[in-house]
């Protein structure tokens, strides 16, 4: 058992020793005078995370182990490393790293670490690590800086400088200093931390464009002469340790010429519209030594031979009195942005400009060539886009305008119809330069509205253009008459009339067929006329059956428009009969024999003087529905027959009366009273009766009409 819990313990301390371990370099080479940092990580067993530690640093020279760095007791330090030895990190953050200050020859030779925690919890890592010391400078120590740079007289100049140095050096305290050698010896230029350090001629003229932590160490001069040319180099100074000076150097040359690094990016030519604003595009470049310096903008119109002030950052009172509350920049001249908007053009704003950039106590420069600007009438309109129009349901038209001037906004408008209730928006995006200003129109037309005019309109302060939109309604189709039916000479023929926009495609709904258009189907011949928004149809039955249901429709994008009707065509002796015995059984129940002879004798003296003209034509009408409401109506077509005495005998079928093409009913003509053979007797009875006022009473769905003929 014993045995046991030892070999469980032998495991657990291998495991845990498993978790000891660092990371550390195996040599490092450090400059002498100057400082090295040996990198330093470490780890340890989970259950010591927030026991506290001390870290120790060991130097061993031939075998001889001292201490040179004791995070607790400064006493345990060797004095050969007293006051010169500290860590880069926080032992807390698991780093050990280790710096030495103002290095020297004797402290080459192996280093390792050392972590005790609270209790027994000690470990010594290694391998060690080995420090060289050398006189060559360190490979961290690094400068970029230009060969030559050219300056402006009189205008300023900056020498670009970034440096870097070793990073046991990055929190100590630093100076810079700029030197000039043209004489063989150096000569401060610029001192960072004593101004009284620089040579007299350049005192008040230099500075640091940057900050030394950010290693940036460009010199910037100003008001150049031509006896600051020469050779140029930077020297970094750390507080209590090492200093380096960059090379090589940097020759500084002086030209009368103007630098190269005044640049103006101006159109040649600009386009505006009289009344409208217009936006001259403008970006320049300066020397970059004079990024810091306050500065004005002043733009010039030179149309008379003379500059004439325009616009000026600083003071509008310099402005020409015409030019005054109309112009303005765009942008921010800190950011290179020099555009000119002049508002509310006029005719004499025409004419070449410029723009001036003048820094504070410092140079001025004017950016040429000019740009030219001409005036034309004003003719931008704005762009309308419809939707599409229907009757009855909510739209929304948009109206845009674009400009690339963000000067004096455009104003949109509409003119609508007087009785046309609708609400506006307005919005305004930008994409790149050019601003898009929109109007949206919601309404609810209605069919009346169609053909009449939408007026959107732009307007600027002294003028304005518009775009009209002719309204184009749509709507689902509408019978705009009665469907009618006429018995002609060549048959039966139905005539249907509809409206709608867009047009609607009529079409013959039969047993035998669907028939539109103008073709022919048998017995079916089908014509169709469009004019504007109204369809004709008409279907004529050459053939017409004993009993026929016919449909029209009229279809369109919106919707349908149907009607419907039944035709009868019977033989005539059937209705004679019922309505003869139906008389005789009244007559017989309500008046005495004697009353019945004096109707028989008035009723012979009357067939002898009664003459019926032969009428061949009739016309029944019903109103039109629409999609929603379909009407049916029954129409009864008796044909004519020969009813005289030369009737054939039975099973002999009569011969059809040949039927002239007019009307039936009071405005029928007469036949010849001198051929009374050829005369026609009619007689129209109802299924409806009227209740005393001749007249056919409707109901919803349904109508039934009777129509006989007869011949004496």
């Amino acid at each position: 058992m014993v045995g046991k819990s030892y070999f469980l313990f032998s495991l657990l301390q291998v495991g845990l020793s498993q978790e000891w371990k660092a990371y550390t370099p195996e040599e490092v080479t450090a400059e002498k005078g100057s400082c090295v940092q040996i990198a330093c990580n470490y780890s340890y067993p989970l259950n010591l995370t927030n026991r506290t530690r001390v870290g120790i640093w060991y130097y061993n020279k031939s075998g001889t182990v001292t201490t040179a760095f004791h995070s607790k007791d400064q006493n345990a330090i060797s004095t050969q490393f007293l006051h010169r030895t500290r860590l880069s990190g926080d032992l807390n953050d698991d780093n050990c790293s280790l710096i030495i200050n103002n290095v020297r020859q004797q402290d080459a030779g192996r280093y390792h670490f050392r972590i005790e925690f609270d209790g027994n919890n000690k470990y010594s890592y290694k391998p060690e690590t080995r420090l060289q010391v050398s006189d060559v400078p360190s490979q961290e120590w690094k400068g970029e800086i230009p060969q030559q740079v050219t300056a402006q007289e009189g205008l300023c100049v900056q020498i670009p400088c970034h440096y870097s140095y070793p990073s046991c050096l990055g929190n100590q305290s630093r100076g810079g200093v700029w030197f000039n050698a043209e004489s063989g010896t150096s000569q401060i230029a610029f001192h960072s931390k004593d101004h009284n350090h620089a040579l007299s001629r350049f005192r008040d003229r230099t500075r640091l464009s940057g900050d030394l932590k950010d290693g940036d160490c460009s010199l910037i001069i100003n008001n150049i002469r031509q006896e600051d040319a020469g050779p140029y180099y930077f020297r970094i100074e750390f507080d209590g340790g090492p200093s380096h000076s960059y090379h090589p150097v940097t020759r500084l040359q002086v030209s009368a010429e103007p630098s190269q690094e005044w640049k103006g990016e101006i159109p040649q030519q600009v386009t505006a519209d009289k009344g409208s604003c217009v936006q001259i595009p403008c970006h320049y470049s300066y020397p970059s030594c004079l990024g810091n310096q306050s500065r004005g903008g002043v733009w010039f119109n030179e149309e008379t031979g003379r500059s004439q002030i325009v616009f000026h950052s600083k003071d509008h009172n310099y402005k020409k009195p015409r030019f005054r509350n109309r112009t303005r920049l765009s942008g921010d001249l800190k950011d290179g942005d020099c555009s000119l908007i002049i508002n509310n053009i006029r005719r004499e704003d025409a004419g070449p400009y410029y723009f001036r950039i003048e820094f504070d106590g410092g140079p001025s420069h004017s950016y040429h060539p000019v740009t030219r600007l001409n005036v034309s009438d004003f003719t931008d309109r704005p762009t309308i886009y419809p939707a599409e129009i229907i009757a009855g349901k909510h739209v929304d038209i948009n109206c845009t305008f674009n400009t690339t001037c963000n000067g004096t906004a455009p104003v949109l408008t509409w003119d609508t119809p007087t009785d046309v209730p609708g609400s506006v928006s307005n919005t305004v995006t930008q994409h790149g330069v050019t601003l898009t200003y929109t109007s949206v129109l919601s309404l609810t037309p209605s069919l009346k509205h169609h053909g009449q005019n939408l007026t959107c309109r732009v307007r600027y302060p002294s003028v304005s253009s518009e775009r009209v939109l002719i309204l184009n309604v749509t709507y689902k189709p509408e019978m705009s008459q009665e469907l009618e039916c006429t018995w002609r000479a060549e048959g039966i023929t139905c005539t249907c009339v509809a409206t709608s926009n867009p047009p609607g495609d009529l079409t013959w709904h039969l047993a035998a067929a669907n028939i539109s258009g103008n073709q022919t189907h048998g017995y079916l011949v089908s014509r169709s006329v469009r004019d504007g928004h109204l369809v004709t149809g008409s279907l004529i039955l050459t053939v017409p059956q004993d009993e026929e249901e016919v449909t029209c429709s009229v279809r369109n994008p919106h919707g349908e428009a149907m009607f419907k009707v039944y035709l009868w065509v019977e033989d005539i002796h059937s209705n004679k009969w019922t309505i003869g015995l139906l008389t005789a059984g009244i007559i017989l129940s309500v008046f005495v024999v004697g009353i019945l002879i004096f109707f028989y004798v008035r009723k012979g003296k009357t067939l002898n003087k009664e003459r019926v003209s032969e009428t061949n034509d009739f016309s029944l009408s019903s109103p039109p529905v629409s999609v929603e409401h379909q009407a049916n109506q029954n129409i009864l077509l008796t044909e004519p027959r020969n009813t005289t005495g030369d009737t054939p005998g039975e099973g002999v079928a009569p011969a059809p009366q040949d039927v002239s093409e007019r009307p039936i009913g009071g405005d029928a003509e007469c036949g010849n009273a001198d051929k009374p053979d050829d005369l026609l007797y009619a007689s129209i009875n109802f299924s409806k009766l009227p209740s005393g006022d001749r007249t056919v009473h409707r109901e919803e769905e349904t109508e039934y009409a009777q129509i006989s003929f007869k011949q004496n």
